[in-house]
């Protein structure tokens, strides 16, 4: 508490030499010295004041401080007030009284007067002892320009760099400093979430797209920042990395040959468009020491949009989310600031001893296990009403990770450019305690226009690999002729502009001379049975997929119409393909259908039971094995009703199909038999 015993002489003596200052009506400018209330160092303030104070720094882009080593004063009457700024119109950032100590007030970064307005009003009744805060001021951050002063590869005309996946790209950078740059932190942000530190640095890039670099330099000033002072402006070097184009309809017109065939090979490709897909800006770790006096900033570069796009609605940002621990969550101040300084609050003084994340709560600087917390338009609650679980070392209340409303709404913040400088500032009253922020992010809606960088790398050259068994070659077709059996393999090597190149290997087999052609009908249905009318010819022991080695089917389109379904009389439906639809069933017809093979099963031999209308006629009889082959073609003349077909012994025991058939006529039969 403030000293009573004091003379009047050394009181005096003490306010001119340590620039002690009172509470007034007025401004004042000072870096030093100790705030007091209107009683002094020894007195208290009087009953039924009403002053309205301004200190301001001595300096230009200095920021005053005011941490407050003493406070009391009547609850709920007795107040203090402060503005950010250098009148009662300026933002207010809190109203005190009773014990509970404003702690450390600093004007904040966007405060261009760099001031801090106090009012004081007292009753007529109770006076408590008041105040006493210790003044300081930041040292004003110099004006810090990054440049990029060359690469390898070197950009092209549009100021663009250009490079293949996995190529080496080498950025020398340096600082111009307004006063000091003796040492200055360079961290490169690459564009893929990753970061690389040093002025020259040798980076490459694993997946094609497009990139924004920049460079974020920090001097040795931590009074406005706790990473130090950063550069105001922004590189934005473009690094467009190629990858590999689209090789769809590259591919031979048969890749199974029989020996001694030819076939083509057409050479096809799409080159890939270049997306630039901006990732979340998300921050690196930040210690929050025990209160010192310093106001702790963070700050990401958001480069994603369109230059001179603005928030106009508070659903553009979808949340703020801090992976912090702390161990006193009641003394820690939380505020967003734009690029251009306008701020929100997320999260006020308040929530006493309950931790934030994991901490360790002890004297040292060891960090804790961070938690997410986010502060989202859709939350519920404010983060200090929120449900705590026990955590942490020792264990002790800890608010839950989650997503939760912030202080003030991001109304705040429309017409703040997307683009550029956003901070998240800390204020860490009270020195009792420490934590750390690991990362940040600032995430907008999806929704939200990106700038476009998108960009499609033109093929520039594209052409085969030389290859003995080429036999022609038509621009990008070739016609390949291999001279052996077994796999032969061609490369399509193309080369885009920005001198990357990719290759396709199409790879053909050979059948072995020994093996001869087959004819396989397409069976588009999967029934088993190919249609007669579309064929490959292969050299192949069995049929490939998609293929039948019979070409029996009278319906392709349909797997339940074969000729091993059962046929529907009367429905209008061939279902077997024995040529008779059921719906036009005349005398003939049913004569037709009146055909019959016996003895079904057989051993020997066959007759054909035909009708006698068809005596004297000779038809076409062919049986097919269950591969389709035909094992027995010849044309017999129904004689007294039938036909018999002899010497059928040497069959193998199976199912077989017989096609009894008249161009003639139009007549077409087909039967099962089996032999046994």
């Amino acid at each position: 508490m403030k000293k009573t015993l004091l003379l009047l002489f050394t009181i005096f003596m003490t306010h001119v030499y340590a620039q002690d200052v009172l509470m007034q009506n007025g401004t004042v400018n000072v870096c030093s010295g100790t705030f007091y209330d209107s009683g002094g160092d020894i007195g208290i303030y009087s009953s039924n004041e009403n002053f309205v104070y301004t200190i301001c720094p001595e300096n230009t882009g200095e920021r005053t401080k005011l941490n407050f080593q003493e406070f009391s004063t009547e609850l709920n009457t007795d107040t203090v007030t402060f503005y950010d700024g250098d009148s009662i119109t300026s933002p207010l950032m809190g109203v005190f009284s009773g014990t509970t100590s404003p702690g450390l007030i600093v004007a904040s970064l966007n405060n261009l007067t760099g001031c801090l307005t106090v009012v004081f009003a007292s009753n007529g009744s109770l006076n408590n002892p008041g105040w006493k805060a210790d003044i300081s001021c930041t040292t004003p951050c110099q004006n810090i320009t990054a440049q990029l002063d060359s690469t390898t590869p070197i950009s092209n005309a549009e100021g663009i760099i250009e490079v293949c996946t996995g190529a080496p790209v080498t950025l020398n950078g340096s600082g111009v400093f307004e006063n000091n740059g003796t040492g200055a932190s360079y961290t490169w942000t690459l564009g893929d979430g990753n970061t690389a530190i040093g002025e020259s640095v040798i980076v490459s890039y694993s997946s094609p797209g497009v990139y924004l670099v920049n460079l974020d330099i920090r001097d040795t000033n931590t009074s406005n920042f706790a990473q130090g002072c950063p550069n105001t402006n922004t590189i934005n070097q473009v690094i467009r990395v190629s990858g590999a184009p689209d090789f769809t309809g590259t591919q031979a017109n048969d890749n199974t040959l029989c020996y001694g065939e030819p076939t083509t090979i057409e050479g096809v490709v799409t080159p890939l468009t270049l997306i630039y897909n901006c990732p979340p800006p998300e921050s690196g770790q930040t210690f929050l020491p025990d209160g010192t006096g310093a106001v702790y900033s963070t700050c990401i570069n958001v480069t994603c949009f369109a230059p001179n796009a603005v928030l106009t609605d508070i659903s553009q940002i979808f949340d703020v989310c801090l992976n912090l621990e702390h161990s006193y969550s009641g003394d820690l101040k939380i505020t967003l600031i734009s690029p251009n300084g306008q701020k929100t609050m997320l999260k006020d003084t308040g929530g006493a001893g309950v931790y934030l994340g994991n901490a360790d709560n002890d004297d040292s600087s060891t960090p804790g296990v961070g938690a997410d917390y986010c502060f989202s338009m859709n939350g519920s609650v404010i983060l200090d009403n929120g449900p705590t679980i026990i955590t942490g070392t020792p264990p002790n209340d800890s608010r839950e990770p989650g997503t939760y409303l912030p202080v003030e709404s991001f109304n705040q913040l429309i017409g703040s450019p997307l683009n550029g400088e956003w901070c998240i500032e800390i204020i860490d009253h009270l020195a009792i305690d420490n934590g750390y922020i690991f990362s940040w992010e600032l995430n907008f809606d999806e929704n939200v226009p990106q700038e476009d960088f998108s960009f499609t790398p033109s093929i520039t050259t594209q052409s085969w690999d030389s290859d003995p068994s080429i036999t022609s070659v038509n621009g990008n077709s070739i016609t390949v002729a291999p001279t052996g059996s077994g796999e032969f393999c061609y490369i399509y090597r193309t080369v885009d502009i920005f001198g990357c190149e990719f290759t396709e290997e199409v790879c053909i087999n050979v059948a072995d001379m020994s093996q001869s052609q087959v004819t396989y009908y397409l069976d588009n249905d999967n029934d088993s049975y190919g249609d007669a009318n579309n064929s490959i010819i292969e050299c192949l022991p069995l049929p490939p997929d998609g293929y039948s080695a019979n070409n029996l089917d009278c319906d392709d389109t349909n797997p339940n119409i074969n000729p091993g379904a059962q046929d529907s009389l009367g429905n209008g439906i061939d279902e077997n393909c024995d040529g008779i639809d059921g719906d036009i069933l005349n005398i003939e017809a049913l004569n037709y259908r009146t055909i019959s093979i016996t003895p079904n099963p057989f051993k020997t031999h066959i007759k054909i039971n035909l009708p006698l209308n068809l005596n004297g006629k000779e038809l076409d009889i062919k049986i097919y094995d269950l591969n389709g082959r035909i094992v027995y073609n010849k044309n017999h003349t129904s004689f007294e009703g039938g036909i018999t077909i002899y010497n059928l012994n040497n069959f193998t025991n199976s199912i077989y199909f017989i096609k009894i058939s008249d161009e003639e006529d139009g007549l077409v039969v087909i039967k099962k038999i089996i032999k046994i």
